[in-house]
């Protein structure tokens, strides 16, 4: 058995105790008055009908009740296993933080106007990206922003930290360009870590020291605590879910989405931005747009716009054209259409035990009750029809 508040299962028969001193107290005063009324022969006679014992009753009652009262105030629960089915994917979610996404082509959002920051692709990447999150409660999620280069997070089942996660980085934070082969390789890797042929996970594997166990734990599944063996049923599906306005397109990346399609890694795109696109600014080292527009080597200043085409070649390399989204960037983010198909990829099965706690201080608060409604129809004192008579 174990107490929501094990300090008030400690002082529980402190309150018995106490009931107890009380009634030891309340009877020396009480003494101490009748002695100032008169002789205690007399005093005897008026008071023949009063029964210690029946008080002492009561008090033994009044005790053992608050003693239950308080003891079920600290809620004890009974400890159990049961077996949990955890169904959901493996995802990651990539967004594109490089410059060209502070573009204001688009409008914003009103969580945007509410914290007064402008309008801009990255902005609604974010808050789309985090929406789809909280979309899919079930699935392991692996954040990743990138530009020319990825920064990643292991998959991890706490929601909070993954969202939290991309908006940690921005332009200024990672080399320029939008490297869409370094972002499906790292996801790739991500998502199949055990498939390491070809060594180009190695170093997303191992590098720094990120997701070593801490001191006396061990990553050895036989180690882990029996609440958090988890029996595989079905092996869970996996999935890339990628937020950009687009990138370099080429050979290299192609080749790289058709090798996580054959891995059984489903690839979707979302494309922020518009059509008719946006001018390219500088930023700060706060990851602020700076006034300062960005320009080509020949001078010409840089403008962006939405690249359906080379993300429409991206999806179609990854098996199905239809996972090509494009983000209106008008009104308010809507992550359903997303969802609704990453619900369609195949997901796993697995069955984990984990600890189950059942509230029992329903019968101690009922023998509470119970016995002060006990101790509250005694009464104090005997019947007698002449009690002065009395001896």
């Amino acid at each position: 058995m174990s107490f929501e508040t094990p300090w008030l299962a400690w002082v529980s028969p402190a309150a018995g105790v106490l009931v107890v001193a009380l009634y030891f107290y309340d009877r020396a005063r009480r003494r101490q008055l009748t002695r100032r009324l008169g002789e205690l022969p007399v005093i005897g006679k008026v008071m023949a009908t009063a029964s210690p014992r029946r008080r002492a009753v009561k008090v033994v009652l009044q005790a053992l009740a608050a003693s239950l009262l308080v003891f079920s105030l600290a809620r004890p629960q009974m400890v159990g296993k049961r077996n949990v089915e955890l169904r959901g994917l493996d995802l990651v979610i990539a967004v594109d933080v490089s410059k060209s996404m502070l573009v204001d082509d688009v409008e914003a959002t009103a969580a945007m106007k509410a914290k007064k920051v402008p309008a801009s692709r990255l902005g609604r990447a974010r808050e789309l990206a985090v929406a789809l999150i909280d979309e899919l409660p079930e699935d392991r999620i692996a954040p990743v922003v990138f530009a020319g280069a990825a920064a990643h997070f292991p998959l991890t089942e706490d929601h909070e930290v993954a969202a939290r996660f991309l908006y940690d980085l921005g332009p200024a934070d990672l080399p320029g360009g939008s490297n869409l082969f370094e972002v499906f390789r790292v996801g790739r890797c991500l998502l199949r870590s055990d498939y390491t042929d070809d060594g180009m996970c190695a170093s997303i594997a191992r590098r720094g020291h990120g997701g070593d166990p801490l001191p006396g734990q061990s990553l050895d599944p036989k180690d882990r605590p029996k609440d958090e063996v988890v029996e595989t049923k079905q092996e869970r599906g996996r999935a890339i879910v990628i937020l950009t306005d687009g990138g370099d397109v080429d050979d290299k990346t192609l080749a790289e989405v058709d090798k996580a399609k054959q891995l059984g890694i489903a690839v979707f795109v979302v494309g922020v931005g518009t059509e008719q696109g946006g001018v390219v600014y500088e930023v700060d080292g706060d990851n602020k747009r700076t006034a300062t527009p960005k320009h080509t080597p020949d001078g010409q200043t840089v403008v962006s716009k939405r690249d359906d085409a080379g993300m429409q070649a991206i999806t179609a390399a990854g098996g199905d054209e239809k996972r090509y989204f494009a983000e209106a960037g008008r009104g308010e983010v809507n992550p359903k259409p997303v969802a609704e198909a990453l619900r369609a990829v195949n997901r796993g099965l697995a069955m984990k035990k984990i600890d189950r706690k059942q509230d029992v201080f329903q019968p101690f608060l009922f023998a509470a009750f119970m016995l002060f409604v006990i101790e509250a129809l005694i009464a104090t004192r005997r019947r007698r029809p002449h009690p002065e008579e009395q001896p």
